[in-house]
């Protein structure tokens, strides 16, 4: 988002992340842009919104083509975070999605059993994430039937298992989310305007274990913090982005607690010792236990 931006962008901006619909997309599309200030530092911002609008367009345009068949998915998130798994028909993704989730997913041996989004949930330690595997992806995936739907469906997720036997098949599966301004990123990166970027780990076909899920939560970049009170520890933490504050945690717990905050006792990697004193700025880390006095 530019710098120095009226609410009213900022309303546009937020209509644009809530839309379901393309056309309601285009239309807070065009409210930002025409709420934008118009000088040299929202030049870059400008074009991309153009450009989202145009792609946007196409996008309306292909599906009037296709008609009533396409299917519209809207999968609502749950858990700690969002993981998408795909790759091409039979490579695996039913069964890994199976073993990670330890559910009934339907698995053949056939091609395209998957024929629309399945999503499970997946159990890392005192959190749950989850899993969302895609229909096999193929050339031309994206300006197939419900591809761009398929792959709206991956735009939400925090972190990516790609299953690809092959460098070719990889990079083919990059071509079709890149078309869908997808980016996979081996390290997490800040996405630009609209397109989005997504950290991911390669797998081949059969050759995954429950090992994997550590691994998947460390790629989110976020951290799990457990609230005490009264010397009792909350059996569910909150989860919150890497590097956030006691600050933060003190609002998840209640609005109020920031501003009659008097200091905190952090137990956990954040700290120097059990019980360490500590303010609203004092930063924490993946496990730790907060305890927040008020006045």
């Amino acid at each position: 988002m530019p710098m120095n931006v009226g609410f009213e962008y900022v309303n546009a901006e937020q209509e644009y992340n809530e839309a379901k619909t393309t056309a309601e997309k285009v239309k807070a599309l065009k409210k930002m842009l025409s709420m934008i200030p118009k000088h040299k530092g929202t030049e870059k911002q400008q074009a991309q919104i153009k450009k989202q609008i145009k792609k946007l367009q196409e996008q309306a345009e292909f599906e009037k083509k296709q008609g009533k068949g396409a299917k519209s998915f809207t999968i609502k998130k749950e858990g700690a975070g969002q993981v998408a798994i795909f790759g091409k028909t039979n490579t695996g993704k039913s069964t890994l999605l199976k073993m990670l989730s330890g559910k009934n997913v339907k698995i053949a041996e056939y091609e395209y059993t998957t024929s629309e989004p399945v999503h499970k949930m997946i159990t890392f330690e005192n959190v749950k994430l989850q899993g969302i595997e895609i229909p096999g992806i193929y050339e031309g995936f994206y300006d197939s039937k419900n591809g761009r739907q398929f792959l709206s469906v991956v735009r939400n997720a925090e972190v990516a298992i790609v299953l690809a036997d092959s460098k070719a098949d990889f990079d083919m599966i990059s071509t079709e989310l890149e078309k869908a301004s997808i980016i996979l990123t081996k390290p997490r990166e800040r996405s630009e305007g609209f397109e989005v970027r997504i950290p991911y780990i390669k797998l081949s076909k059969n050759k995954f274990s429950t090992e994997v899920i550590p691994k998947l939560w460390k790629k989110m970049n976020k951290i799990r913090v457990q609230t005490k009170t009264d010397g009792k520890i909350a059996p569910n933490p909150i989860v919150l982005p890497k590097n956030s504050t006691v600050e933060e945690v003190a609002r998840m717990i209640h609005q109020d607690f920031v501003r009659k905050f008097r200091y905190a006792k952090i137990e956990g990697p954040s700290a120097k010792f059990k019980g360490q004193q500590v303010g609203l700025e004092h930063k924490c880390k993946d496990g730790d236990i907060v305890e927040v006095f008020v006045k």
